[in-house]
């Protein structure tokens, strides 16, 4: 009997712990999906301030950019989607043995689009057209799909009535392999890259300003033929993304003529009347206008000031007895654009102290620099940035590399010293230096205006006439200082006040009167 009620109360027992732990099992379940629920999903969107926080660091401009922690977040105007803009990226510091910083890489234009809970950036092509009005551009828009080169989940919504703003975490874009935004294809191959070390990469800095946005940041490839420091078997890179708002009215085109060198860009128009597909090119140039009220003084012949002057700062950086002479070379174009109509319509200004204005930078799209770079490289390059549907030149930086006094030496020593003493000598006065500093800027200020290298034009004027002084006080030693004539190696001793270096020319100055003269009505 005693043995029968053991059993039943084991069995009881038994039967109550497992109703028991089965509850608490099951209260255990209710309490973790509970807590679930209040946890903060990676893809959901999260009040401004949870994301936003008030250790955020913020810099307000085109988009208002923000650091959180490690985190980068782009804060962008609702205004601003689906607006084009024009992505640059270069190269700002190399590895040694791979060249020099300032080497363009990439170019897109690019749109940012809202789409649900996604914000999607997608890249835009211009190489094929046509009018929206005609029926043949929805078949160009069907055959030219625009790809999308990321997709950001919305982390928070800034409901402003005047102006809803939208906020997106970007590390990945610029920390993992986005090859848009990263090492060419070219360095890869030459380089033999295998994939990123995404463990030593980083973002160095998000500025932003009025126009665009600049984001530096650093990425290291595995490469098994570096091209320096082999025994790392990597590259490290410092990489430079600018982002540039378009204008939103572009410029007025002027169409490519063979028989004047220009810098242009083409673009297959199907909406032309034309029994083929057909490409047209127009220049890249800057948007000289004429002021409204002027219209009436340009059409009786007198000169005007355009409506928004090209202007080049020299950089801060630059050696102070160099300045003078690198801004006479920018204004030496002056007389060019005279012969289209304008005056000072070209000008250089040395920028603000830090102490006159803190913000200003030369990563500004606003700015035009002539940066002065400490490179043993013997070298200078005029690059531009331009808007791919009219060719507006939009901004350009000029990279003055300190060595460029070494080539300039040794050309004009060994072109000139038989006839000038102030060439003999292993250094040259300030003022001879100066004077050949002056004639480089010229050319690459010429290349950013648009005109590319002229090396018909040394041919143009006869021998015995580079041997004159009264030819070459008039018309200099070529009729382009875009040429390579550099310095004048005809002449002999005995010519005595002649000409040795090129100056702003003939051909220049018709050419900048051809591509700049504005086309009223």
């Amino acid at each position: 009997m005693k043995r029968k009620l053991l059993v039943k109360l084991l069995l009881l027992l038994c039967v109550f712990g497992y109703q028991n732990a089965d509850a608490q099992i099951f209260k255990k379940k209710k309490k973790n999906t509970e807590q679930e629920a209040n946890k903060p999903s990676k893809d959901k969107i999260q009040p401004y301030n949870k994301v936003i926080t008030k250790d955020a660091k913020s810099d307000s401009g085109l988009f208002t950019t923000h650091v959180v922690d490690e985190n980068h977040y782009f804060e962008i105007p609702d205004s601003l989607f689906n607006k084009e803009m024009l992505m640059v990226s270069r190269i700002s510091k190399t590895a040694s043995g791979i060249g020099f910083g300032g080497g363009k890489i990439n170019t897109q234009v690019l749109r940012w689009e809202k789409k649900d809970k996604k914000v999607l950036l997608r890249v835009v092509s211009h190489d094929v057209v046509a009018a929206d009005s005609l029926p043949v551009h929805e078949a160009v828009v069907n055959s030219n799909f625009e790809p999308v080169l990321f997709s950001f989940d919305i982390k928070a919504i800034q409901k402003d009535s005047l102006n809803p703003t939208t906020v997106i975490e970007v590390n990945d874009i610029f920390t993992k392999d986005t090859k848009a935004f990263g090492m060419p294809d070219r360095y890869r191959k030459r380089y033999k890259v295998s994939r990123l070390d995404e463990g030593r990469g980083y973002i160095e800095s998000i500025k932003s300003y009025p126009l665009n946005v600049e984001v530096r940041h650093v990425k290291t490839y595995l490469a098994s033929n570096p091209p320096s420091n082999s025994t790392l078997g990597s590259i490290s890179v410092e990489i430079n993304n600018s982002m540039v708002l378009l204008p939103e009215e572009p410029m007025k085109r002027r169409y490519f003529d063979e028989r004047v060198g220009w810098f242009a860009r083409g673009q297959v128009d199907y909406g032309l009347d034309a029994q083929e597909s057909k490409t047209i090119k127009f220049l890249d140039r800057w948007r000289l206008e004429v002021k409204d009220e002027d219209i009436e003084k340009f059409k009786n012949g007198e000169l005007v000031e355009p409506k928004k002057q090209i202007v080049y700062y020299v950089d801060r950086a630059t050696p102070r007895k160099w300045v003078p002479f690198i801004k006479q070379g920018i204004e030496d174009w002056q007389t060019a654009f005279e012969a289209a109509g304008f005056k000072n319509a070209i000008i250089a200004k040395e920028p603000p102290s830090v102490e006159e204005d803190p913000e200003w930078s030369p990563e500004d799209v606003r700015y035009s620099v002539v940066r002065y770079l400490a490179s043993p490289i013997p070298n200078a390059n005029g690059p531009h940035v331009s808007d791919p549907r009219s060719g507006e030149i939009l901004e350009s930086d000029i990279n003055w590399y300190h060595n460029v006094m070494t080539l300039l030496r040794n050309w004009y020593f060994v072109q000139t010293a038989a006839i000038n003493p102030a060439a003999r000598g292993v250094s040259f006065d300030d003022e001879v230096m100066g004077r050949l500093i002056r004639f480089v800027s010229s050319h690459e200020v010429g290349h950013t205006l648009g005109l590319p290298h002229n090396m018909g034009s040394s041919v143009a004027y006869p021998v015995d006439s580079l041997r004159s002084k009264t030819f070459t006080k008039k018309y200099g030693t070529a009729p382009s200082i875009m040429d390579y004539a550099r310095f004048n190696y005809i002449a002999q001793p005995g010519d005595e006040g002649v000409a040795l270096m090129p100056d702003i020319g003939v051909y220049d100055k018709y050419a900048i009167q051809w591509g700049y003269k504005p086309i009223l009505n």
